[in-house]
């Protein structure tokens, strides 16, 4: 499972498949924690459409190329990287 609840933190761990969407969801309202993107591969664009709605805290910097140009500025500023 890609999508955990550890030290204080929802964390996106490696590639995260369409599976792990209703977890995060599920953690997102049980927990309002922040966002830990650092161990963040690939995001399904299920998952990213959780995030976008929800909008937590985002901590850390992912390993992925396209999650952290253009996901991580959608969510932290509401625009994509240009």
């Amino acid at each position: 499972m890609s999508v955990m609840f550890a030290d204080g933190a929802i964390r996106l761990v490696g590639d995260c498949p369409v599976e792990d969407a209703e977890t995060l969801l599920q953690l997102l309202v049980e927990h309002r924690a922040p966002l830990d993107l650092s161990d963040c591969g690939h995001i399904h664009a299920a998952l990213l459409q959780i995030l976008l709605a929800a909008r937590p805290p985002v901590q850390g910097t992912p390993v992925d190329c396209f999650v952290r140009e253009q996901v991580l500025p959608l969510l932290k500023h509401g625009e994509p990287a240009r």
